[in-house]
C-alpha cells in the first residue's frame, strides 16, 4: 500500500513565499500526499493565496486559526491530518520535485520508529543563488548527539504519526526552538536513525535578523537545555531512553550564546550586549580566545551574505559595531584584529575574489589565512 503523506504548513503572514512551497508540492513525481496549510491570523493575503492552490488541487487545505505562533499552528494541522508520515514545512521553504518519491522508497523498508533524514540547500531569498547543501551524517544513536547539535531544518526530517504521538505535541510555550525541544522528545521516545545522504528540500535564507529578539531566543536555548537532560513526562510511551542523563551543556550553550549576541550586535543593542555576555558567559575572561567568537558568524546573523553589496554592508556596517563590542569589554587591540577575523574571515575571502579576482584572490586569502595562524 503506497505511503501517505501529510504536509504540515504553517503561515504567519508570508503569503509571498507561499506559492513556491505549493508549486513544490505540485510538482512531487510522487501522488499520495495531502498539504495542511494553516493560517495562522495573518493580515496579508495567505488566505486569498491558500484557497487560490485548494481550488487548483483539493489535496491541499487550508484551514484559519487565530494567531498562536508556530508550534500551535503546527499542532492544529496535525489533528486534521490523516497520513502516516510528517513532513513539517515552513511556508518560505520547498521541496526538491523527487522529494517525496525517495522517501517514500525508503519508508518502505523501515518501521514506524525510524526518524528519516536528508540533506537540504540553503538557496537565497529570491531562489536565483544556491548557498550551502548540507548532507547529514548517519547516527548510530540519537542521544547525546542532540544534546549537543539541533538535529536539523524541521523539513529535512520525516517522521512517523507513531512517533509524533509518542513525543507529544510541539510546546506552545517556547518563543523559538520548538523544534529541538520536540526532537528531543522523539530521540526519548526510543527513534532510530536513518539518513538519506541528497539534499531532497531547500531551505530559504531570508535576512531576517533585525526582527529577532536575540536574548528571548538565548533564553529558549536555556528552557530546552535544562529539559533535555531530564526525564520527560509529556512522552506517552515507556521508553528505556527516556530517562535523566548527565552530560556536558556547556559547549553548546556557549555557542548559543555567542550566536544570538551577533544577532543583538548587528542590532546596535551594543550596551545591552555586554551586559547580557557578562552574566551569561561562564568562562573567566582570561580563559576565553578569538575563535570563541566565531559562531556570531551565524545563519541567524551574516552568514550567507555573500552578494557584493551585502560584503560592503557586512564590513561598512557591522563591522565597527562588533569592534566596539570587544573594545567595551577591555580586551587589547591583537585580541580584537583575531576575534573579527575569525567573525568576519568568509566576508573576507569573498570580497578579496570579487576585488582582486578568483586566481590572485585566492592567493591573497591563502596568505591572510597563513597570517592569522600564526597571529
Amino acid at each position: 500500500m503506497p505511503v501517505f503523506f501529510s504536509i504540515i504548513i504553517p503561515c504567519y503572514n508570508q503569503a509571498h513565499f507561499l506559492p513556491d512551497c505549493l508549486e513544490s508540492l505540485l510538482a512531487q513525481q510522487y501522488q499520495h500526499w495531502e498539504a495542511i496549510v494553516v493560517n495562522d491570523g495573518s493580515m496579508d493575503d495567505t488566505n486569498q493565496v491558500a484557497s487560490v492552490f485548494q481550488e487548483r488541487d483539493p489535496r491541499i487545505k487550508l484551514i484559519n486559526k487565530q494567531n498562536g505562533g508556530l508550534s500551535s499552528a503546527r499542532n492544529e494541522g496535525i489533528k486534521q491530518s490523516s497520513g502516516k508520515r510528517f513532513i513539517f514545512l515552513d511556508a518560505d521553504d520547498f521541496l526538491n520535485n523527487t522529494c517525496l518519491a525517495q522517501l517514500s522508497t525508503n519508508i518502505n523498508i523501515v518501521n514506524d520508529d525510524v526518524l528519516i533524514q536528508y540533506g537540504y540547500t540553503y538557496i537565497s531569498e529570491k531562489k536565483d543563488k544556491e548557498l550551502q547543501t548540507v548532507i547529514p551524517s548517519q547516527r548510530n544513536q540519537l542521544i547525546p548527539d542532540i544534546f549537543s547539535n539541533i538535529l536539523a531544518p524541521c523539513h529535512s526530517i520525516c517522521i512517523s504519526k507513531i512517533l509524533i504521538d509518542a513525543a507529544g505535541p510541539f510546546d506552545e510555550n517556547l518563543k523559538s526552538l520548538e523544534d529541538w525541544d520536540f526532537w528531543l522528545r522523539v530521540a526519548k521516545s526510543g527513534a532510530i536513525h536513518t539518513v538519506i545522504p541528497k539534499a531532497l528540500v531547500y531551505y530559504r535564507y531570508v535576512k531576517n535578523s533585525m526582527s529577532r529578539n536575540p536574548f528571548t531566543m538565548y533564553e529558549s536555548f536555556k528552557i530546552v537545555a535544562n529539559r533535555a537532560l531530564l526525564k520527560d513526562s509529556r512522552i506517552t510511551v515507556l521508553s528505556s531512553f527516556n530517562k535523566e542523563y548527565k552530560h556536558d551543556m556547556f559547549p553548546f550553550l556557549q555557542r548559543a550564546l555567542m550566536s544570538v549576541l551577533g544577532v543583538a550586535i548587528m542590532q546596535n543593542k551594543i550596551e545591552e550586549s555586554i551586559r547580557f555576555f557578562n552574566m551569561e558567559s561562564k568562562k573567566e575572561k582570561n580563559q576565553i580566545v578569538p575563535s570563541d567568537f566565531e559562531p556570531m558568524c551565524s545563519y541567524l546573523s551574516f552568514r550567507y551574505w555573500y552578494e557584493r553589496e551585502d560584503i560592503e554592508i557586512v564590513f561598512s556596517d557591522f563591522y565597527p559595531k562588533f569592534e566596539l563590542f570587544f573594545n567595551s569589554l577591555g580586551y587589547d587591540k591583537q585580541f580584537v584584529q583575531k576575534a573579527c577575523y575569525n567573525i568576519f574571515k568568509r566576508h573576507l575571502f569573498f570580497r578579496n575574489i570579487y576585488k582582486y579576482g578568483k586566481q590572485i584572490g585566492s592567493a591573497v586569502n591563502y596568505f591572510i589565512r597563513k597570517k592569522a595562524a600564526i597571529l
